[in-house]
């Protein structure tokens, strides 16, 4: 974005700030018969205590939540479903956007009349509150997905969410991370709930990792210096994947948690960056693999990387390649879109030409995020392109549309001027763009029933040999190279997670000290 140049960042400077211990607790002396009465009191006042003041200066419903958390079932009351199978299963999914991380584009005149026209994200919104962002972004949470919401995307044939969320739900921030970790667990948690009820299915996407990924406005920090790239960070983000895969492991909902994107986005600029962002995945991978059995898919992102992106990524691809799969590719084709055009010809080229590529990859392919923003406003026309895309998407491993709901602007400086519509499912739902299924829970049968312009879906081959020519083997020596450097970085990485505090990195990043937990 333009405006991000002209906008002052507080960056995170990995060589200070790392957070310091609780403070313990000084001890006093009591008399043993006082003691004798505390204890004796306890027994009575702490079970109340815990159901009544759990955040309940912050919570507006604070005491339902703490309620809820008193039967909150366990990770073996419930029976698992299906394990979602990416070679089989098609996925017709729903980003939930703007919701557990904020974007200021997709809410625009909610977002400056309570932060100011300033503040561009999640992080200079959550400094503009203070002390009442808690009370606001709870507010946010529990009115943005509704249960009313989740049942209309079943009846549009939704089998799937995917939700972005932000590094600092699971782990600790650090100065000066303004984030608030109050609550958005319980809100996923509940979605958990309606998604199982209705057997529906959850992809995790970490759209914002500890130092900004990219720097954009939908990490949580919109920046000119982002530094996910730095040895700490990257630790952090392990911590963070860490704490996902825990949390799944002893959620009664594991079964429906069918994918982890572990990064929404990435930006390496050089071939070290490269080189870190390929580790941090075959970590996050490994961390992934712990749960055994009860293991979602890893979805990676290419990482805009310049020249053939699938021959710079194959070798790692083909190395991590089983059968049902345990990784996917990702991709965010906006057809028609940056620029908007106008051409309905060219457009439906453009998706064909499009979906023929992921075919030779070693993995299958989701299409994570993808819309019907063009510069074409006809509901005839958005119907049949919604459909065309939908249908080449599931020549793979399906589609998920962006976003559920995104509002008209009048402040419009981020938002869309045109066209907003077009970006939200619900808006197009209701002008009768959007396909229904005429069978609810089939999604075979919905796709059947789509057309496509494109004809019938290529052959796949995963076993075929690696991309030829010279922009391919430019791409391969640029992997090459980017692995070579990933023993050195890898000890930079560990030096800075032991500086941290943690255990290791991977699967061992988790606090050495007991008190330094999910809060």
């Amino acid at each position: 974005l333009e405006l991000e140049a002209t906008m002052s960042a507080c960056v995170y400077d990995a060589a200070q700030g790392l957070p310091s211990h609780p403070v313990p607790k000084k001890r006093r002396p009591w008399a043993f018969i006082i003691i004798g009465s505390i204890l004796a009191l306890c027994a009575v006042v702490i079970p109340i205590a815990v159901v009544f003041t759990s955040k309940s200066d912050t919570h507006p419903n604070a005491a339902t939540k703490a309620a809820s958390k008193a039967h909150k079932i366990g990770p073996n009351d419930l029976t698992p479903k299906p394990k979602w199978d990416f070679d089989v299963n098609k996925i017709v999914g729903i980003n939930l956007g703007n919701w557990l991380i904020l974007e200021r584009w997709m809410v625009e005149d909610w977002f400056v009349e309570k932060a100011g026209p300033n503040s561009w994200d999640e992080w200079s919104f959550t400094i503009a509150q203070g002390d009442n962002a808690a009370k606001l972004l709870d507010e946010h949470w529990s009115t943005w997905v509704t249960e009313a919401d989740v049942e209309k995307l079943y009846q549009a044939g939704i089998n799937t969410f995917r939700i972005p969320i932000g590094y600092w739900i699971f782990v600790e921030t650090v100065p000066p991370e303004p984030y608030i970790q109050t609550g958005q667990l319980d809100y996923l948690e509940r979605l958990c709930g309606w998604a199982y009820a209705r057997d529906m299915y959850i992809i995790l996407d970490l759209h914002g990792l500890p130092g900004s990924q990219n720097g954009e406005q939908q990490s949580g920090h919109n920046t000119t210096s982002p530094n996910f790239f730095q040895p700490l960070q990257q630790a952090r983000s392990d911590q963070t994947i860490k704490a996902v895969v825990d949390w799944i492991g002893s959620s009664a909902y594991y079964s429906i948690i069918s994918g982890i994107e572990v990064v929404n986005e990435p930006r390496p600029y050089t071939t070290e960056q490269r080189a870190m962002l390929r580790a941090f995945y075959d970590r996050s991978y490994e961390t992934i693999q712990t749960l055994g059995p009860k293991a979602p898919a890893m979805l990676f992102a290419d990482g805009f990387v310049p020249g053939d992106k699938f021959a710079y990524w194959w070798e790692f691809a083909s190395s991590h390649k089983t059968q049902p799969p345990t990784l996917i590719y990702t991709d965010h084709p906006y057809i028609g879109y940056f620029p908007a055009q106008t051409n309905a010809a060219d457009i439906y080229n453009q998706i064909c030409t499009k979906g023929t590529k992921y075919a030779n990859f070693p993995v299958t392919t989701i299409i994570t995020e993808w819309s019907l923003r063009t510069g074409i406003q006809n509901t005839t026309f958005e119907k049949s392109f919604y459909e065309a895309q939908l249908n080449t998407w599931s020549w793979y491993s399906g589609a998920v549309f962006w976003s559920l709901r995104v509002l008209d602007s009048k402040v419009a400086v981020l938002a869309d001027k045109v066209a907003q519509y077009q970006w939200s499912f619900e808006s197009l739902l209701e002008r009768g763009s959007i396909a229904s299924p005429t069978k609810k829970g089939d999604t075979t049968q919905f796709l059947k029933e789509l057309t496509n312009p494109c004809g019938a879906p290529p052959t796949l081959v995963r076993d075929g040999p690696a991309p030829q020519g010279t922009a391919a083997a430019a791409a391969i020596a640029d992997a090459e190279a980017a692995k070579a450097m990933i023993p050195a970085i890898t000890k930079t990485i560990e030096a800075a997670a032991q500086q941290f505090g943690l255990l290791g990195i991977g699967s061992k990043a988790v606090h050495k000290s007991s008190k330094r937990r999910l809060r």
